[in-house]
Formats: structure tokens, sequence, C-alpha cells
């Protein structure tokens, strides 16, 4: 794909956040841990995996679990395990070769002679074991790997706000009791959830109080996206002369990552449909409609998980047109729930008092279209 959708974005395709990307690199060099909040789709596992193999370039252990594709404590622990050891093994699913003996001596004796050597060092959980003695090895895994080859181990927990949902509430306690004594893992967790990560990272009785720095993502400035865009079109030897049209594009899309590079996807096969090779305001305009019936499947979705209640849905509507949410009609309670409910599945944000912003300006423009 020329301009990558759909899951994280190789080196290349990083825009405008090199600056953000070195200031986590430092951080977590040095032993903080961070948290990074924001929606889906705005870039932050591409961040965390560009930062990841910076510091694996450099000579870090670095480790990855996303509890989006997690199921249970269990699963949680083995995925914990297998990310750490990839480091020493070099395969993906190391606990299975493990556990799996006849199919690892028949394979390679390479692999084969690690993992025993890896055996002898650590030990390694038994497959008949309960699963919180797999879970207290696994939350022990990162430092004790880190200090016996004397690295300094990178983690990343993807969707962290999950982990409660996953492995029940007291999981998080757990962790922290793991965690804060370790001397040589520092820890990025992300989160789509702002509310919720903000709680957990913020709120005096949740057990990461203070545990993380909570750092702010970027906005991606409008000249990066577009030098990258004109970049991206030039290689394709597509003219670009226009910054009115550049412009056009960012704005269209509100500057958000995702539905940027949709706009810019489906002008390119626009183009490639036309056999033209000049950007325009016509395509960019038949992008943007071509981008929005790609997005409805999301889109509804999103309004789906918040709309059941039809005070939700008068209120983002009134917010779409621009309109006063309070009305004296409407107890302001039912609005500050629903506005509450939106801010928590970040699909508003606040600007200022009563002033709320969408953060996916193409949402605001589907509905208002259909609703």
């Amino acid at each position: 794909m020329h301009f990558p959708l759909g899951g994280p974005v190789p080196e290349e395709d990083i825009v405008g956040r090199d600056d953000f990307i070195t200031s986590l690199e430092t951080r977590l060099a040095e032993g903080q841990s961070i948290m990074l909040a924001g929606p889906r789709r705005i870039g932050k596992t591409s961040l965390a995996f560009e930062v990841l193999r910076r510091l694996k370039k450099k000579g870090f252990y670095v480790a990855s679990v996303d509890f989006f594709r997690t199921s249970s404590r269990r699963s949680i622990a083995e995925s914990i395990i297998n990310s750490c050891l990839e480091n020493r093994t070099g395969i993906r699913k190391t606990l299975n070769a493990v556990w799996d003996r006849a199919k690892l001596l028949a394979g390679s004796a390479k692999i084969a002679v690690k993992i025993e050597d890896l055996e002898l060092n650590i030990g390694f959980p038994k497959k008949e074991m309960d699963d919180e003695t797999i879970l207290e090895f696994a939350f022990n895994l990162p430092e004790l790997l880190a200090e016996r080859d004397d690295k300094r181990m990178v983690m990343v927990f993807d969707e962290f706000q999950d982990a409660g949902q996953i492995g029940g509430l007291d999981i998080y306690k757990v962790m922290r009791s793991y965690f804060q004594h370790q001397k040589k893992v520092s820890y990025l967790f992300l989160g789509s959830k702002e509310s919720m990560m903000q709680s957990l990272f913020a709120g005096k009785k949740h057990a990461f109080y203070r545990f993380a720095a909570v750092l702010p993502i970027p906005q991606i400035p409008e000249e990066a996206w577009m030098s990258y865009i004109t970049r991206k079109f030039y290689e394709r030897s597509i003219d670009v002369n226009s910054d009115y049209v550049l412009t056009e594009i960012v704005q269209l899309a509100g500057g958000h990552p995702q539905d940027t590079m949709l706009i810019c996807t489906e002008a390119y096969y626009t183009l490639l449909e036309a056999n033209e090779k000049k950007l325009s305001s016509e395509i960019v305009r038949i992008a943007y409609e071509r981008a929005l019936i790609t997005l409805t499947p999301v889109f509804d979705e999103i309004l789906d998980d918040v709309g059941k209640r039809s005070r939700v849905r008068e209120v983002l509507r009134r917010l779409a047109l621009g309109e006063v949410i309070y009305k004296e009609k409407n107890n302001p309670n039912d609005i500050k729930r629903a506005i509450d409910i939106l801010s928590r599945s970040a699909i508003i944000e606040k600007e200022g008092r009563g002033k709320y912003r969408f953060v996916e300006p193409m949402l605001k423009e589907y509905i208002l279209r259909n609703y």
C-alpha cells in the first residue's frame, strides 16, 4: 500500500513525530516508564514500535503485549513470556517449542541448543502449572532476563486498560507489586480509553498511581503532512504543485493520521482509475467521499457502542451542528452523562468551558449526513 493503513506503519511513514519518538526513546532508555493515551487509529502503536526498533538496534531487549489479543490471565502470562524470550531465541512462541520437546528436537538444532541453554539459566514454567504460578513467572521474567544478560528491557503494554477486564481488577495490584521493584525494566503503557488510563495512573486509589510519566501525544504539524504527502505522490510521478490542495486534504481529515492516509490512498487510486497524473481539488473531493464510504462500518460500530441511549445521539447531533447542548427542556444531568460517555469513548474532547470538538472530524461529517 502506497499510504499505509490499518496497523503500525514503517519508519518512513511516521509523520512529524521524530522529536517525540526521540524523547520517548531517551526516557525509556534511562529507566523512566511512560503512559500514552489516545483514541484508536491515531498512531500510538506505530510510535511504540518505532521506539522499540530503535532501542533494539542499540542493543536493548524489547518486548510487547497487546491486551486486546489476550483472553485470560494465562494468555497474558504466555504473551509476556514469549515476547521476552524472543530476545534470546529469535522465535515468536518459545513456550510452544519448550512444551513440545519432540518437535523442538526434530527441528533446528541451533534453536534447540539456545533453548536448552536458556532453560539451564532461568528455567521454564511447566505446561501443567496453574495460571497464578505462570503469571508470577511472567511478571518476574523481564527483570530476571535483563539481569542475567546485563541488558535493559523495554516492554510495551498496548490497550492496557483492558487488562482489568481480562485478568480481573486485582491484576493491576499484582503487576505493580512486581514492577515497582524492577531496576532494569522500563514500561510503555498505551491505551485507547483515555479517561480509564488517566484514572489508572493519576487516581490516588489505583495501583499504578504515579508509576509512569503521563505524556500527551503531540498533533502532527500541517507542514509535516504537506511535505510527506508531496513526497509520497512524487514517488509515483504524480504532480502536486498546489499547497491549497495539500491543505485541503489535511483539513478535511482534521490531521487525523489514519483518515489523512485514507484520503490520500483514495486520491491515489482515483488518479490511477482516471489515468491522471496531477492531484487536484476535484480528485481530493472524490477521494474524501470514497473515504467516508470506506469508514462507514467503522463509524457505525463506534456509534452503536455509545448510541444506545437516545440522549447520546441527540447530544452528538447538536455538537456536530454547533448548537447549544444544554437546553432548558432537558435535564442537565442527562446531558452531562451523555457528554461523559462520549468523552470516555474518545469521540469528543473538551476544548474549554462548555466547548467540545470531535476527535475525528470525518465522524462529525458522517453524523451530519446520517443522523
